[in-house]
């Protein structure tokens, strides 16, 4: 124990010219400035490493800005006991915690966290004193925003817990990667479909270090409670080049539910549902700065049912087949969704129809339904309380082709009558 105690004394010691020198390095070598409260010893945080905790990092664009890059309340810094006491210092794991990470493309395609770790024209290289070989790295609560000014789209990734292994050699970097994390996308501060997704993603990857190419093997991902398959590789030295299949088949609807919104998710999982249900999709193509890869889906169900177990009532014979793209320009305006062959059986009658709609800015709808139902089974399976004395039978026939302006929908609405 006393050993021990002279060794942990040593090291309280050695921390602040530890995390000063390589502070002073940075600020001096990069464009961007880098702050820090106060320097401790915590040397169970990351047990076997000892650990160095800085509280308050803040990471700003340029040495004047205003508003930090990174706002974080701790940085857990982790060292081989040996190294540090030959003065090696060889940051083995690294916790980061509680704090967020505004990451914006600027309209020219430049980041503010690329312009940051830009070295000034005017200094020259030097090795810095802290050297990198992370074997373990862990992420707590932290809100990362990716904010591009161009179309003013913010991709927001709340990571609750992310756990990362890394093994290397001379020719290959080899990851493994548990998460859990909130996905949310705005467009111009509106929230879009996609609001307070949950996932979670455990996968493995080796990057080739000779050609940048990083290879993502099966890997699971859950959202909500639809499980997924993705694998496929990424070009990290080509604009993050992305070549990705994203699969999944289940016995019922969850994987299908996970796309609704938030608010009608509770509603879907109320009924029992089963069926053969399949999703594919891929995604290809350049990511980084103003690039976004071209996503593609096809999915859809077939012999599947969904039941009001409270009301007894059974929707059978349900199927459809769906697609999904972002188009020729990666854009709203490309973007297209559909969803033909639709088909069910209520008790009594049946239900067909198709949905296309091409366009999200100015929507190009081209709907049709034919329908053949009883208005009591309607009200009970839907759980309409206020027409629950409805009764008779309803034939309906709809054909609908219209462009429809977000601003006034109920011009569109106007030729339903």
């Amino acid at each position: 124990m006393l050993a021990f105690a002279i060794i942990i004394m040593v090291i309280y010691t050695k921390q602040d010219a530890i995390v000063q020198s390589s502070i002073d390095y940075m600020n001096q070598h990069h464009k961007g400035l880098l702050k820090i409260g106060d320097i401790h010893l915590a040397p169970f945080e990351n047990f076997p490493d000892i650990s160095i905790k800085i509280d308050d990092v803040h990471i700003y664009e340029e040495k004047a800005a205003e508003h930090p890059i990174l706002d974080v309340k701790d940085i857990y810094l982790g060292f081989n006991l040996w190294d540090i006491l030959s003065g090696n210092y060889d940051l083995h794991s690294l916790l980061v915690e509680d704090g967020f990470f505004n990451i914006v493309i600027h309209v020219d395609g430049s980041t503010n966290l690329a312009n940051a770790l830009a070295a000034p024209d005017d200094v020259e290289e030097e090795d810095d004193p802290l050297h990198i070989h992370l074997q373990r790295i862990e992420l707590r609560n932290l809100d990362i925003h990716k904010l591009n000014e161009s179309n003013m789209m913010d991709i927001e990734t709340y990571i609750h817990q992310a756990d990362g292994g890394f093994k290397t050699n001379d020719q290959e970097i080899a990851m493994h990667i548990d998460s859990r994390f909130e996905l949310n996308v705005m467009d111009n501060g509106d929230t879009t479909f996609i609001k307070h997704k949950h996932f979670e993603f455990h996968t493995d990857l080796i990057l080739n270090q000779k050609t940048g190419r990083m290879s993502i093997a099966p890997s699971g991902v859950v959202m909500e409670h639809g499980d997924f398959e993705i694998q496929g590789d990424v070009d990290t030295k080509n604009d993050m080049d992305m070549n990705l299949k994203v699969k999944g088949t289940k016995p019922n609807f969850d994987m299908l539910i996970a796309f609704a919104p938030e608010d009608i998710i509770p509603i879907l999982e109320q009924y029992r549902n089963a069926g053969k249900i399949y999703f594919n999709s891929t995604i290809k193509g350049p990511t980084t700065g103003n690039n976004m890869p071209l996503i593609q889906a096809e999915f859809g169900a077939s012999e599947a049912f969904m039941e009001n177990t409270d009301k007894n009532r059974l929707l059978d014979d349900m199927g459809f087949k769906g697609h999904f793209s972002n188009g020729a320009l990666r854009d709203l305006t490309t973007m297209e969704f559909s969803m033909t062959d639709i088909r069910a059986k209520p008790e009594k009658g049946k239900i067909t129809g198709s949905v296309i709609v091409k366009n999200f800015v100015e929507p190009d709808v081209d709907m049709s339904f034919q329908a053949d139902f009883d208005l009591n089974f309607v009200a009970e399976f839907l759980n309409l309380d206020d027409l629950d004395d409805a009764e008779g039978l309803v034939h309906l026939e709809m054909k609908f082709h219209d462009i429809i302006d977000l601003e006034n929908p109920e011009h569109a609405l106007k030729d339903l009558n």
